[in-house]
């Protein structure tokens, strides 16, 4: 069993990277004391990570419909069939590299670029310092870290942009299909063992 961690801490957070114009949405969890840390503990993040997701868009839904002019529009779906993702565990040389900080990518998986890129752009008041500034707070909550044990799951692997319904493989939610326009998408779970958390972050966005 995976208990949520909502500190003060992750709503401030969540709150700062919102302001700033990151796309980033993420949980952070902790599994009871002797859980089996497997994979599919790494999947059951997930399911909480879309169960955020909807808590999220339900609310904005909710907001919504009191305006009259929108009073019937449906509530959101988000298709989520987490039994097909496919888990590509990371080598630790690859989670070295979501930590780097260089502005343009050079390799897959420097999730800064796209922490600090996103279609529409991000707006730090103090420039690049603290947009590093913010990103190593988040990594730091998340539990991603270069450290001996941690385990990062990528969940997206293989997938391709301009993904087309005809294509063989497609996503395994909808929720990826605007990412797959040209951005790009992430789906990753992280296990810190030092810290005992279970983290999962997910972005897709697009203009």
């Amino acid at each position: 069993m995976l208990q949520g961690i909502e500190q003060a801490h992750c709503a401030s957070l969540r709150n700062r990277m919102d302001a700033a114009g990151c796309v980033f949405e993420f949980v952070l969890l902790a599994p009871e004391a002797e859980t089996r840390v497997d994979e599919a503990l790494h999947r059951q993040a997930l399911q909480q990570l879309h169960e955020h997701l909807m808590h999220g868009q339900l609310e904005w839904h909710r907001a919504l419909i009191q305006n009259p002019e929108y009073a019937h529009r449906p509530p959101p779906s988000v298709t989520w069939e987490q039994h097909r993702a496919q888990a590509t565990p990371l080598a630790a040389e690859q989670v070295q590299r979501l930590l780097r900080v260089e502005e343009a990518p050079q390799e897959p998986l420097e999730l800064y670029h796209g922490f600090r890129r996103p279609p529409y752009g991000t707006r730090f008041k103090g420039g690049e310092e603290e947009a590093r500034a913010l990103f190593h707070e988040w990594c730091n909550l998340l539990g991603l870290e270069a450290a001996e044990g941690v385990q990062v799951i990528n969940w997206v692997d293989g997938f391709v942009l301009d993904w087309q319904d005809g294509d063989d493989n497609p996503p395994w939610s909808d929720y990826f299909a605007s990412g797959l326009e040209w951005w790009g998408i992430w789906c990753m779970t992280v296990w810190n063992p030092r810290r005992r958390t279970l983290s999962a972050l997910v972005a897709s966005a697009t203009d």
